[in-house]
């Protein structure tokens, strides 16, 4: 009886169910987080997930989410607004975000530098940046080029001196190459569904989580959601099909406390 009872709420721990064998998935919400995979591939599932995992403490301020989607706000769109502390749907707006969340950075250091080595969400709350599309974030043709710098600088910033400060960035990106995604090592943790080949699922994964038997580019175009996980502190890897998250849960998510 009591195995299907539901464990309580953990702000540091983003559950994705179990892997193929029976092990809990659970993904740390306080590390920088890559995801990568082909168009199709499932990543709403994830960022989903995630954001499912989350809201409950967004509701309560002690998760503050700011949302870059340069596809026009199309995905991100679809979450409860009151959710979203700052949004950016262009390059422009992504970098004035950007901006901010640095600025907040270096508050914070210069606030509780000799206080305490970490800012938790007892603290301050914890500082969620979810990006879609991230690669259009860093690379730009033309005249955005000088702004995709700019932004790109500015998270590089972040991804190094936010994670003490409480600051938590999770990318997505169709294209796990350095030249889509050169901040890629500052990510330690990675999550890849399926991948065009063994040389993407490298990039995306690192070595030794292929090494110990992940296999992105072999997962069949019909298994949205389906992905590996992959520690780079340890090289473990996990695969599991992550639950679907429809658009009308996205919707809703906090509504509970708004009620």
């Amino acid at each position: 009886m009591w195995r299907n009872r539901r464990r309580p709420a953990d702000i540091n721990v983003i559950g994705y169910g179990r892997d193929r064998s029976g092990r809990p998935v659970a993904v740390a919400a306080s590390r920088h987080t890559l995801v990568t995979g082909l168009t199709g591939s499932g990543k709403g599932s994830i960022a989903g997930g995630w954001l499912k995992a989350q809201a409950p403490f967004i509701a309560k301020g002690l998760v503050q989410l700011d949302y870059i989607d340069l596809k026009g706000g199309m995905e991100a769109g679809m979450v409860n607004p009151k959710l979203i502390h700052h949004h950016a749907w262009s390059l422009s707006e992504a970098a004035d975000l950007l901006h901010k969340l640095d600025n907040e950075v270096a508050r914070r250091q210069d606030k509780y530098r000799g206080v305490v080595r970490m800012v938790t969400p007892d603290v301050e709350p914890r500082l969620l940046l979810m990006i879609d599309e991230a690669a259009e974030l860093t690379i730009g043709i033309g005249k955005a080029k000088s702004e995709a710098a700019e932004a790109t600088a500015l998270l590089d910033s972040i991804l190094r001196r936010g994670r003490s400060c409480g600051v938590v960035v999770v990318a997505l990106t169709q294209d796990p190459r350095v030249q889509a995604m050169p901040l890629r090592p500052r990510f330690p943790q990675r999550l890849a569904l399926r991948l065009n080949s063994e040389v993407e699922a490298r990039m995306a994964l690192g070595d030794a989580a292929v090494d110990n038997g992940a296999t992105p580019w072999l997962i069949p175009a019909d298994e949205p959601g389906t992905c590996w996980y992959a520690d780079l502190d340890t090289g473990a890897a996990q695969c599991f099909r992550a639950p679907y998250v429809d658009d009308d849960t996205l919707r809703m998510l906090g509504a509970a406390a708004d009620a």
